[in-house]
């Protein structure tokens, strides 16, 4: 039996349920729009991160045809190791496991016989070894000027037969190469100031690299053997640690000149300059995929640093 009081709060209690039902569905609304939001962000979506372990690395190269993925990092307090990375098994090892010293910047030659990296423990702080998979041999480079000198960033050209690389050696931090067997030594800049971080286009005819010999690091192009250098960037903070994309189109390179280090890319003419990230923490050392539509770089977060790739638009 139904009395007034109850005739009265009926309809009171059918208001209050449509008003918390329109809140509920308001906030729904609200909910969705904000998942479309995140969703329409593709690039985001299709990060992949590749380690987990947050260790310091550095300098990641693709090997295989893009199938492997190997980088420097510091396995033990007292050692950087190179470890290498199967991107379809998830499968890591590290090279050299049982050697001691360090090694720094590893490179392979496109066919996949040749290694190059850095290592210390000789007479040199860095020294440049060329291994050749095929008899098993290896070759080391001894840069001149004694025990600091130091090979670093080695790359083969496309055709196998030479490495370039960073020498800090007497007359600066100059950028030269030698052939497979570690002889031949050519100096391909010469200029004053840093020079360093050199990559090479897959065609094999033009060098992008890092100089300071107009004030700040920018990035600069020559050719092959080291003539006609030009400069590509021009900003007052550091452009660094360039890599050509597979069709030589576009250079991916480190830069901290919106605040901190972020990965740009830059059209191989100087044209068409994009920021691909956003991180109040550092993002350093872009690869290109052999197949040019992803890049893999390191990126630090929340103080741990990390392998990731992003796909990268044209």
């Amino acid at each position: 039996m139904w009395n007034r009081s109850s005739l009265f709060a009926f309809p009171l209690r059918l208001c209050a349920f449509a008003s918390r039902q329109y809140r509920a569905m308001r906030s729904l609304v609200v909910l969705l729009a904000l998942v479309g939001l995140n969703s329409a962000d593709a690039a985001a979506d299709d990060i992949r991160q590749l380690t987990t372990n947050g260790r310091l690395k550095f300098a990641p190269v693709f090997v295989a045809d893009g199938k492997e993925l190997a980088w420097c990092e510091h396995d033990q307090p007292t050692r950087v190791s190179i470890i290498r990375l199967n991107l379809e098994t998830g499968k890591s090892t590290t090279m050299f496991p049982n050697a001691s010293g360090h090694f720094f910047d590893p490179a392979f030659s496109a066919d996949g016989r040749y290694w190059c990296f850095g290592r210390s423990g000789g007479p040199r702080q860095l020294s440049l070894v060329i291994v050749d998979t095929k008899d098993g041999k290896e070759v080391a480079f001894e840069p001149a000027g004694g025990l600091r000198a130091t090979i670093r960033t080695p790359r083969f050209t496309p055709d196998g037969k030479r490495v370039i690389f960073t020498i800090n050696a007497p007359g600066g931090q100059q950028i030269a190469s030698v052939n497979i067997k570690g002889q031949d030594y050519r100096p391909l800049t010469q200029s004053e100031g840093i020079n360093g971080w050199p990559d090479i286009s897959r065609d094999g005819k033009t060098i992008v690299f890092s100089s300071s010999r107009a004030g700040s690091l920018n990035l600069f192009l020559m050719n092959i053997d080291g003539s006609e250098p030009r400069q590509l960037t021009n900003h007052r903070l550091r452009d660094v640690r360039s890599a050509f994309s597979p069709d030589g189109r576009r250079i991916a390179f480190t830069s901290a000149r919106d605040g901190n280090r972020e990965i740009y890319v830059i059209n191989s003419d100087g044209s068409g300059l994009k920021r691909l990230t956003n991180h109040k923490e550092r993002d350093d050392y872009p690869v290109w995929h052999p197949g040019g539509k992803q890049i893999a770089w390191i990126a630090e977060r929340n103080g741990k640093f990390d392998v990731y790739l992003m796909p990268v638009g044209e």
